[in-house]
């Protein structure tokens, strides 16, 4: 397994409050501390990325790098580590918020003085971090007692509910499923994806009511909680409840998934060139490249196959629900390139509406920041007002990451469109420079595309593609300004 580490920082101006935060440790402490972890706990540390100044309201470079860089590369059991829950965030539902974009990318979260971050410890993290109240201190303590004593913290996973003694105990309703889902990943070969659909086809949802997805599906896999392990807070309290599937099956699941994490044949979203551009016009969803290999036997006895490679709409292949709305690779990825050169209609350039008088022009890019700026604190206290609504049990602790869903979809949305007005705000100053560069590059696609290779063409289709619609019958190309 895969760990990253964030280190972070209060800069040495850090503006003083009522409640100041923990004093943290420096970042050689806490990378020697991130390192040590990795190493006791079988750890391959990948990368690490850090900032040295969390300031409110100071960006932070190093945990944008993070999220990026976990948006193009493969994650498998990919986890990341940091020294506290409050390093995360200049508060605790920037935190929160934190956490819930890094596992809407599939990673698991742990922090060395909080344990493993997960759904159902968010909220009591998001209260301790946020009360500044001065008995939470001990109010901490009281949860860290119940977590020594394996006691239910928050909603309990799916297949458990909260017993008279406070520790988990089987859910008779929803424990078959959860011994259906091992059974169909480790007796009858089906993938994540395909368990996802063998359920929602079945009519069985999740315990909110909503389809199964590969991330509820492969959460739940590698979930120890099955085997009657206990792990909050930094605690792990073995054999703490009844198991609902036994430790033998649960280590060949998780096996099975490592093997065919490594398997020959499975691309990696950055091996598409359109990777992360392309939508679905039909769901409304993003595509994502898809690569297939088969085999077959000719009627000569000899053995043919052949790799297919296309776009398909991410709802389809997370969730197996929606069409198959899909578009082979290559035919696309030709079509985005004559609508660059400009050999058939259907590319449509965006152009920045640049006037002659900057001061005005500076001034409706001020009152643009000044929007999207709010629109993101609006957000804030939506996710707030969330947090405190699952506090109290409506949606429970347990589904927040899945009700957050939107709202984090929102954020990252309104963060890259405030980014987004910031760069054209650059690109304004500089709009002669720019444009040269984007006729070069244009040039260079219509010119010398053939003799660059794979990481430069990609380089170059990020550089002029906004994004690619796909219809049914039609394509639309966007450049970006």
């Amino acid at each position: 397994m895969r760990a990253i580490g964030y280190l972070s920082q209060p800069g040495t101006h850090s503006s003083r409050t009522e409640h100041p935060a923990p004093v943290q440790p420096s970042l050689v402490t806490q990378n020697a501390n991130f390192l040590e972890y990795c190493q006791c706990n079988g750890f391959e540390p990948t990368a690490t990325f850090l900032d040295a100044d969390t300031t409110p309201g100071r960006e932070r470079p190093g945990l944008r790098q993070l999220l990026r860089h976990l948006n193009e590369e493969a994650r498998g059991f990919t986890f990341v580590i940091v020294q506290n829950f409050s390093n995360l965030g200049h508060d605790a539902t920037h935190a929160v918020r934190t956490v819930l974009q890094l596992r809407a990318r599939g990673v698991q979260l742990v922090s060395l003085d909080d344990g493993p971050v997960d759904e159902s410890s968010l909220i009591d993290l998001w209260r301790l971090h946020s009360d500044p109240d001065p008995d939470a201190e001990r109010r901490r303590e009281r949860l860290h007692e119940r977590a020594r004593q394996g006691q239910a913290i928050g909603r309990p996973p799916y297949g458990y509910r909260v017993g008279d003694d406070g520790r988990y105990e089987i859910d008779e309703e929803e424990a078959p499923v959860v011994r259906r889902i091992f059974n169909l990943y480790l007796h009858d070969g089906l993938g994540i994806r395909r368990i996802a659909q063998r359920l929602n086809e079945d009519g069985l949802q999740t315990r909110r009511g909503r389809n199964w997805s590969m991330v509820s599906i492969r959460d739940l896999l590698r979930n120890p909680v099955y085997i009657g392990r206990y792990d909050k807070l930094g605690v792990t309290v073995a054999a703490n409840h009844h198991a609902i599937v036994s430790e033998p099956d649960f280590a060949a699941v998780g096996r099975q998934m490592a093997e065919r994490r490594t398997a020959p044949g499975i691309s990696h979203p950055s091996d598409f060139l359109l990777a992360g551009l392309v939508w679905c016009g039909e769901d409304r969803t993003r595509m994502i490249g898809v690569t297939r290999r088969q085999q077959w036997r000719l009627a000569s006895g000899e053995t043919a196959a052949a790799t297919y490679r296309y776009y398909q709409s991410e709802a389809r292949t997370n969730q197996s629900v929606g069409g198959y709305h899909t578009r082979r690779a290559d035919e696309l990825e030709e079509e985005v390139l004559a609508h660059i050169r400009g050999e058939r209609h259907g590319g449509e350039i965006a152009v920045l509406n640049i006037g002659r008088d900057d001061t005005a022009l500076a001034a409706e890019t001020a009152v643009a920041v000044a929007t999207a700026e709010s629109r993101l604190r609006a957000i804030d206290r939506k996710l707030a007002q969330l947090l405190e609504d699952a506090a109290s049990g409506d949606p429970p602790p347990s589904a927040l990451h899945e009700a957050g869903a939107d709202i984090i979809t929102e954020w990252e949305s309104a963060s890259a469109d405030l980014a987004q007005i910031k760069d054209r705000a650059l690109a304004q100053e500089r709009e002669a420079d720019r444009r040269r560069r984007r006729d070069q590059r244009l040039q260079r696609v219509r010119e010398d595309w053939d003799d660059l290779n794979f990481p430069q063409q990609r380089d170059l289709i990020e550089q002029l593609v906004e994004q690619v619609v796909v219809f049914d019958d039609s394509v639309t190309t966007q450049l970006k300004a």
